[in-house]
């Protein structure tokens, strides 16, 4: 005997108390990634010495390197990343108690501009805890599970809302002047079925980009190149610019997007160049060097990648909109603010629920004890 399908008043209450329950996280994750939808113009307007004027020439990559390594000896580097040209390079580090430090250093003249933990780097600050909730890999789990929930919520609604393919206009009506509850509902339905897709695709993205590592070992995918040189104590490292000219002369003169380490003392050292050539706007070919003889270790190129890696590659730039640009931007702007408004409302109705409920018990109450009028 089939069980018959689940009515939409028992759905409504399911999307109501899985909201609720996910309130606060839903806000925290609408409000950062709100404000890191354009991370880089914030940081620019709150940071003005992060822009920087050109030179004749850039100071070497080992020198700057060395200068960082001297400003803070007790962090490890992880990666360097370089903006626009007139842009500073950030020194992203791990501090000696395992938190992140981070060092912006002019590229033209070698001066260190800014550096210090989070507290010293709001955008940053904000990204760790859209990310990851300041919990490194628990966060991260819970971040995924609060995705999978907001995909849930959203497809959820939509069937809720869903008034049929004849009185479709009529699902996009705000009904006012009667009462301030009816409109605020009116709006939260609207609004809903408006930004769904948006939402959908915020809360999927984001959760399978948590995952990827774990997706990877039973998709038909390449896995990200991990490489490991054993220390070798005495052996001098190659310079990193040795290394870079290197990677230019085999590999194109493609510009630079950012350089990362691995091993003791770096001995792994990787160069992400801006891939031209892909329709990607952040697409990087990766090329990985054993800084000790200077041998390359292996590659990441997107177009010699399985379809799945490239789609996998993609929402990234999906998830924060720059699939598409300024207007994909916006977009995700738009649905990180709908989300604190649909929290926002959706307390303040279940809260005038409550009370209307609470009144007409109250109301009972007293014409029992009264008796029915005579």
């Amino acid at each position: 005997m089939t069980r018959p399908p689940m009515s939409r008043a028992t759905l409504l209450k399911i999307h109501r108390w899985v909201g609720l329950a996910l309130a606060l996280l839903l806000c925290v994750q609408g409000l950062t990634g709100t404000l890191l939808v354009f991370r880089e113009e914030i940081d620019r307007l709150a940071h003005p010495e992060l822009v920087v004027a050109s030179a004749p020439s850039r100071v070497p990559m080992q020198q700057l390197v060395e200068t960082v390594r001297a400003a803070a000896p007790e962090a490890t580097l992880q990666r360097v990343r370089f903006d626009a040209d007139d842009g500073a390079a950030v020194f992203v580090m791990q501090g000696a108690d395992n938190r992140p430090y981070l060092v912006a250093v002019d590229p033209w003249r070698g001066e260190i501009l800014r550096q210090g933990g989070l507290a010293a780097w709001p955008m940053e600050f904000l990204f760790r805890i859209h990310d990851e909730l300041l919990a490194g890999r628990t966060g991260e789990i819970i971040v995924s599970i609060e995705g999978v929930m907001l995909a849930f919520l959203v497809i959820a609604g939509f069937i809720i809302w869903w008034p049929g393919r004849r009185r479709l206009k009529s699902g996009f009506r705000v009904i006012t002047g009667q009462g301030a509850d009816r409109a605020l509902r009116t709006v939260h339905r609207a609004l809903g079925a408006s930004i769904a897709i948006v939402l959908l695709m915020s809360g999927v993205t984001g959760a399978l980009l948590i995952h990827r590592a774990a997706l990877q070992s039973w998709l038909p995918m390449v896995p990200r190149p991990k490489f490991s040189v054993a220390t070798q104590a005495g052996v001098p490292l190659t310079s990193i610019d040795t290394l870079y000219a290197r990677a230019r002369r085999e590999h194109g003169s493609l510009p630079l997007r950012e350089l990362r380490f691995s091993g003791v003392d770096g001995q792994v050292i990787a160069f992400y160049f801006q891939d031209e050539t892909s329709l990607r706007p952040n697409a990087t070919r990766q090329y990985f060097y054993n800084a000790y003889d200077g041998t390359e270790l292996g590659r990441y190129e997107p177009a010699a990648l399985p379809a799945l890696n490239t789609a996998y590659d993609w929402l990234y730039t999906i998830h924060t909109g720059r699939a598409a640009r300024l207007p994909g931007r916006t977009l995700v702007l738009a649905g990180g603010m709908s989300l604190i408004f649909f929290v926002s409302s959706g307390v303040w109705l279940w809260l005038s629920a409550r009370r209307q409920r609470r009144a007409r018990r109250a109301k009972a109450a007293v014409l029992a004890r009264v008796g029915p009028a005579r």
